[in-house]
This record gives structure tokens, C-alpha cells and sequence, in this order.
């Protein structure tokens, strides 16, 4: 113990040291518990919990016990808002998607008076501690990183992106990935085209299953028989956009057009349809998703779901800035509609072209 501290200063240190490292973050143990562990006596560890309740880092509910308080109400105001991305995401913050969401929150928190701060969990970095730097975070929600999420909400008051958590009382900005990838389905079928591939991207979340199921759904409506084979496994890196080229083009009857659930895959599509010597449009028409810089800047420029990054950052800080301040923001859940480029990757059908101009 030290000598020239008062006993019950002593012994509310070592519970704010309990609280900030974790040890406690719910309901405290009791005094006679703190006493015998400090080696203080029962009244010196009351009187120690007194006072931490009278400064708001505790508080009582009678004949239940002592809480930690919210830890968000004392948090120090910082003018800094986190973005915290998942390190198991391909390329991180150098992919072009987050690249972009990262540029729109940041011009957004600026705007607003805000630095930005991006974090992650695998870096060496106590992602904890970040948020002792923070007021509140928005995140990119897969449900791997679920209890990552609740970590934080404890901590800093939060808004997710991308994907919904399981928990609903956290706000949300979604994109509606279903009727996105339906309507660029939609499209394809106008154009004559009939046997559509889908290179699809991870299972493992929302996006995932809301783009294939728009695709399967829009098939469906357009009378469409569903075939599997059809369908190509992704993890949306370039990789699998060369793999499932390969793949469609080995196909007794390849598809006349492939929608991608991203551009990455979609552009490395191309590139692989073109080297074995078939064209894009004319032979395979391709569609990606999220209309990265580099959509428009290649050859044939590239026809996609242009996703509106401006509007996330500013959906998503204007719910973070009610959590903020402690306003409702709980349970809002904004969905945002996406939008379809055309550009020079998709083209009439040869059959539906011949038709055109007999």
C-alpha cells in the first residue's frame, strides 16, 4: 500500500484500476469482498465505494447491489469519432471499398468538426484503448466480430455499418444489397440475356446472402430456372474474379453475362474472359458492385452497382452524434438503395442483336 495515501484513497484507486482494466464492468463485488482484498478494513472499503458513488462512477440499486456506471456519461470529450475494421478483412483499409468508406467518413467528421481515427484488432494494438480516445465509433459489422461490438457499446456510444448486428438496439446504415443485385439482374434479362452467372461473395453475413438471394429471387421472376452451376463461390478478392471466369468458361454452355458481387472480382473477370480470347460485352456481358475509381477508368469501362459512400458517412455520423449526445438513436436502422451505372461491359445478346436489326 502507499504509505501517503489515506487508506480509503488507496482503496478507491485499486477499484477505478478494476473497473478500467476490466476486472469489474457490471456489478461490483461487495465491500466486505474489495476490503478483503486490499487488505483494508470493511468501513474503509465502504467508504471508498461512497465516494466513487457520489463522483457518478458507481451507482446503488437497493437490495440488489453496486453498479459500474455508464461508462460513456464519463467519458472525456475527445472531437474524435473511430472507425474500427475488422483485421481478418482482405487488404483492410488498402481495399478499394473500405478505402472509399473510409475517405467519406473522414470528409464527413471533418465537416463536422471530428478527426478520424481508424483501428483494428490485429495490428498490435490494444483496440481498448483506443476508445479511451474516442467519443463514439462506427464500425464495419460481420457477425464474427459480434462480441468485438458489445466491447465497444459499453465503452463509446456506436453505429454500424455494412452488416446488421445480432443486437437491434444498435443503429444501423445497410445497403439493400437484395434489390440491388435483382435490379442488375432485371437489367441483364432486358438486354435478352438468359443464362446469368453470379460470382458471389462470402456466406458469412448479410451481404452476402442478401446479393445471392436477389439474384436467385430476380431469376425466379423472370421465369429463370435456378442452376447451380451457375453459381461461383467468392471471398471477393481478384483471385476468385480470374477462378470463376475459368470456371464459367469451361461450362458446356458458358452464361452469356455474369454479374460479380464486387468490382475487384468483376474487373479480374474480364481480364481472364479476354486472355482466353473471348470478348466482353459481345461474347460475356459483366455487372460488378460498388463502383470503385477504377470502374470507370479501365477498358471496356465497367457496368456496376454504384454504391452511395457520401450518404453512409452521413447517415451513419448523424446517428452516431444522437448516441452521442444521448439522444435516440437506439434502434434507427437506415437501408439505403444502390444504384445502377451503365457504362461498356454489358450488351444485347447476339440473339436479341439479330432480332434487333432484322
Amino acid at each position: 500500500m502507499e504509505e501517503s495515501l489515506p487508506k480509503h484513497i488507496y482503496a478507491e484507486r485499486k477499484i477505478r484500476e478494476a473497473i478500467r482494466h476490466l476486472k469489474v464492468d457490471d456489478k461490483i463485488p461487495g465491500e466486505r469482498v474489495f476490503a478483503k482484498e486490499l487488505g483494508v478494513s470493511y468501513m474503509t472499503a465502504r467508504k471508498a465505494v461512497e465516494s466513487l458513488v457520489t463522483k457518478g462512477v458507481l451507482y446503488k440499486v437497493p437490495k440488489k447491489g453496486t453498479y459500474v456506471a455508464d461508462q460513456k456519461k464519463n467519458a472525456v470529450k475527445t472531437k474524435s469519432i473511430g472507425y474500427f475494421l475488422d483485421s481478418s478483412i482482405r487488404d483492410g483499409l488498402s481495399s478499394p471499398y473500405y478505402s472509399m468508406i473510409f475517405d467519406a467518413l473522414e470528409k464527413e467528421a471533418t465537416k463536422n468538426g471530428y478527426g478520424l481515427v481508424y483501428f483494428t484488432n490485429g495490428d498490435g494494438t490494444d483496440y481498448l484503448d483506443i476508445l479511451t480516445k474516442v467519443d463514439g465509433v462506427i464500425v464495419s459489422c460481420f457477425p464474427r466480430i459480434e462480441a468485438i461490438i458489445q466491447e465497444i457499446k459499453k465503452r463509446v456510444a456506436v453505429v454500424c455499418i455494412d452488416n446488421s448486428p445480432s443486437d437491434k438496439s444498435i443503429p444501423t446504415v445497410t445497403l439493400d444489397n437484395f434489390n440491388s443485385v435483382a435490379q442488375s439482374i432485371d437489367y441483364l434479362c432486358s438486354l435478352g440475356h438468359k443464362r446469368i452467372g453470379f460470382i458471389s461473395g462470402l456466406d458469412d453475413s448479410d451481404i452476402g446472402r442478401d446479393t445471392l438471394a436477389g439474384y436467385t429471387s430476380a431469376l425466379q421472376n423472370h421465369n429463370i430456372s435456378e442452376d447451380r452451376d451457375r453459381v461461383f463461390r467468392g471471398d471477393y478478392s481478384f483471385a476468385t474474379g480470374k477462378k470463376g471466369a475459368d470456371y464459367f468458361l469451361c461450362l458446356d454452355k458458358p452464361p452469356s453475362a455474369i454479374m460479380c458481387a464486387n468490382d475487384t472480382m468483376a474487373i479480374s473477370a474480364i481480364k481472364e474472359i479476354f486472355s482466353k480470347g473471348f470478348d466482353v460485352p459481345d461474347d460475356i456481358s459483366i455487372i460488378g458492385f460498388d463502383d470503385i475509381s477504377i470502374a470507370a477508368q479501365i477498358t471496356p469501362a465497367l457496368t456496376t452497382v454504384s454504391v452511395p459512400v457520401r450518404e453512409i458517412a452521413k447517415q451513419s455520423f448523424r446517428l452516431l452524434r444522437m448516441a452521442m449526445n444521448e439522444n435516440e438513436a437506439t434502434y434507427q436502422h437506415a437501408v439505403l438503395p444502390c444504384k445502377l451505372v451503365l457504362r461498356d461491359t454489358t450488351t444485347l445478346t447476339r440473339k436479341k442483336l439479330t432480332a434487333a436489326g432484322s
